[in-house]
């Protein structure tokens, strides 16, 4: 048994210097963007998004900095050529049973701006393999690149900022994913559908309502009375007869409960169970969304929503609404109409929800150049274990972007976005995107880093954190030749984002 347990011991560390020896080797090796820079692209990104900033129009656009992955990307055809070293990195990975890939961390520092007519290459370095990980979806390594793309020309015309034939840096990209031998819970089994309600001749009428979104109480004919759950008589003076009432949708939670254990087929822990009164005066029992399950707390305000989670099942839930969320985001949103940096004072940005529709997904998918088929073929998502098609890292990562635009207003310039992905984003469901200012930077006050928690219906979706600087003028009227200006700062590439990586592991399948 000894030596066994010793055996055992020398082949792990065997497979972990063979994986060690490819940190440091070239990934990709002057690769360059299939197309230059470009308005159309730039376009088709931001209408996907919904992203109106006005830096990324008109005649002096820059393009999106969270579009810096994109122009990297091969499209239909596939990715750059890469290295032999990548090449027998991923087969070995493969060789040892890690034959499934999700992503999970997407971190981008911006350094200058992209326009219209800039070429780009870009160099892939392998940054690191990690040890052996045992996560909920398998075991496995987290392999992590970082991608430094350059720009080496404008179209028809010559080199901008090029030292040596180098290129000037425009930004860097790490991108890190899983690659693990799959669990059972990975397998090609059909997905676990949720328990289905019990419909009979007292509750039908509650579950047609439902079906027309509404929530529907009873009330009864003879004293008045509302009551909830559906019952055949009246409880306070046992009158038959009754008639309904439609709930205005407004709620507070008046006490909940964070599921961890037993685990139940088709729910993921933890999440939160409350006991909603609505507004009505009666109490229902139902999921809250739109919060991480731990900032649910009694007194929140909530608000009805409801939520498709397969073609048959159609179910009322509660949404934590801008009051629930804290009396902090009044705060929030005076400062936003000042388009300035929150002081730590006033460090909640206002929520943006954002709808996963099925045509979201498609077409950040095909904006971002990313043809990957779980994206945007159910059946082959399916076939991969998923129950549907769902967002890539590259919109959500835009997204995330949008959300601080949005709310610094027209003259803030993203620096840096470093995300991690969570669990998925499904059609149908809703994502709220919450911030929180967690300091700022420069005697002006005009830097700011914000922590971002995008949660949809499953929890999570995507946690990170965001430097956004507020210029003093708009940004595509930069004083200097190359309209630069509002760019030039010192600063290294920042760390990974916040967090245990190991337990990003429900992020999208690639």
């Amino acid at each position: 048994m000894a030596e066994d347990l010793v055996t055992e011991d020398l082949a792990v560390e065997e497979v972990r210097t063979r994986l060690t020896s490819y940190e440091g080797l070239p990934a990709v090796v002057g690769g360059t963007g299939r197309d230059p820079v470009n308005a159309p692209m730039i376009r088709h990104w931001c209408e996907a998004l919904g992203d109106t900033h006005p830096a990324y129009t008109g005649p002096d656009a820059t393009a999106p900095p969270t579009m810096l992955q994109v122009w990297t990307m091969g499209g239909l055809p596939g990715p750059p050529p890469r290295s032999p070293a990548y090449t027998e990195l991923l087969a070995l990975l493969d060789e040892l049973g890690c034959t499934a890939v999700v992503a999970t961390d997407c971190e981008q520092e911006y350094v200058r701006p992209l326009r219209p007519g800039d070429e780009i290459t870009f160099d892939m370095v392998i940054e690191s393999v990690s040890d052996r990980k045992t996560t909920k979806l398998g075991t496995g390594y987290f392999v992590t690149t970082r991608t430094d793309v350059r720009v080496v020309g404008v179209a028809g015309g010559a080199a901008r900022g090029v030292a040596g034939g180098a290129g000037e840096l425009a930004g860097t990209h790490r991108f890190r994913i899983f690659k693990y031998a799959p669990g059972q819970r990975r397998s090609n089994r059909e997905p676990e559908l949720r328990p289905r309600p019990v419909v009979n001749r007292d509750n039908a009428g509650f579950w047609e309502g439902v079906a027309r979104h509404e929530l529907l109480l009873q009330r009864c004919t003879g004293c008045g009375a509302l009551r909830f759950p559906w019952l055949p008589g009246c409880r306070a003076c046992g009158s038959p007869d009754w008639e309904t009432v439609a709930a205005g949708g407004e709620g507070t939670v008046y006490s909940y409960v964070v599921m961890h254990h037993p685990p139940f087929p088709a729910f993921a822990p933890p999440y939160a169970v409350a006991l909603v009164q609505l507004a009505e005066g009666v109490r229902m029992v139902a999921n809250v969304t739109g919060v991480p399950y731990d900032k649910v707390r009694i007194g929140m305000a909530v608000r009805l929503e409801f939520a498709r989670y397969d073609e048959e099942l159609l179910l009322p839930v509660w949404r934590a609404g801008a009051e629930g969320a804290g009396a902090e985001r009044a705060e929030g949103a005076a400062a936003q109409a000042a388009g300035v940096p929150l002081a730590p004072g006033t460090d909640l940005l206002p929520s943006l929800e954002v709808g996963i529709t099925r045509t979201l997904i498609v077409a950040g998918a095909i904006a971002s150049r990313d043809y990957q088929d779980v994206h945007h073929d159910p059946e082959a998502a399916r076939v991969k274990g998923s129950p549907d098609v769902f967002m890539n890292i590259l919109t959500t990562n835009g997204l995330v972007g949008r959300y601080i635009t949005d709310h610094f207003g027209p003259t803030a310039v993203l620096r840096r976005v470093a995300i991690r992905l969570g669990v998925p984003n499904y059609p149908g469901d809703t994502m709220v995107l919450t911030g929180r200012v967690e300091e700022t930077d420069g005697a002006d006050g005009t830097t700011a880093t914000v922590r971002v928690t995008g949660t949809n219906g499953r929890g999570r979706h995507v946690t990170g954190t965001v430097t956004v600087t507020v210029a003093a003028e708009p940004t595509g009227a930069s004083s200097d030749a190359d309209g630069d200006a509002d760019w030039d700062r010192d600063g290294g590439t920042g760390g990974t984002a916040d967090g245990d990586t190991d337990a990003a592991v429900d992020g999208e399948v690639r």
